[in-house]
């Protein structure tokens, strides 16, 4: 690697770092919300279903183990973890948005649909370009662009769940006024 070459990436990095600082200065003001009582109980018992579905998914990962399975599976040991936690984690998501308490009382969501937006295009960009190198390794899929896209289908139906729980509340609000 050339000296200028290490120079200009060094300096994009941090240009760049300090950009992503100021912009979450901003972002973080925006995004403060407090949760009510309500809404902290649903968020635990969110928390609970979520490490049930983890704990769940890992005593079958464990047993499909133990039975030598797991070389018959399409997927890496990393890429199954990794789906173990990611259902985790939509599990808790879904649930939370399902019983308003995903955003927080006077939290503006415009400003989490933009970092969502971020997310989901710099994974799929992230993703389909790991795809072009190729997505196997010893004939499995392997962990990097496969867990890009499945963060990114993750995120996308956080923002279907939702756009579509806001739509039926204002649906919902709509029908009350009248």
């Amino acid at each position: 690697m050339s000296t200028s070459y290490a120079a200009g990436l060094a300096f994009g990095i941090v240009t760049a770092l300090i950009i992503f600082a100021i912009i979450w200065k901003f972002i973080k003001k925006s995004m403060k919300g407090t949760f009510d009582e309500r809404q902290e109980l649903v968020r635990g018992r969110g928390y609970k279903y979520s490490c049930f579905t983890f704990l769940a998914l890992l005593v079958i990962d464990l047993l499909i183990e133990s039975f030598g399975a797991f070389e018959t599976l399409p997927v890496t040991r990393t890429l199954a973890i990794f789906i173990m936690i990611l259902a985790g984690v939509m599990v808790y998501a879904l649930y939370c948005i399902k019983n308003d308490s995903y955003f927080g009382v006077g939290t503006d969501s415009r400003t989490y649909r933009a970092v969502m937006w971020v997310v989901i295009v710099c994974n799929a960009v992230s993703g389909f370009t790991g795809l072009k190198e190729g997505a196997m390794v010893d004939g499995k899929l392997s962990f990097g662009p496969c867990a890009s896209l499945l963060f990114c289908i993750a995120f996308i139906i956080i923002m279907i769940s939702i756009s579509v729980k806001q739509r039926n509340a204002a649906a919902e609000e709509a029908e009350d006024d009248m």
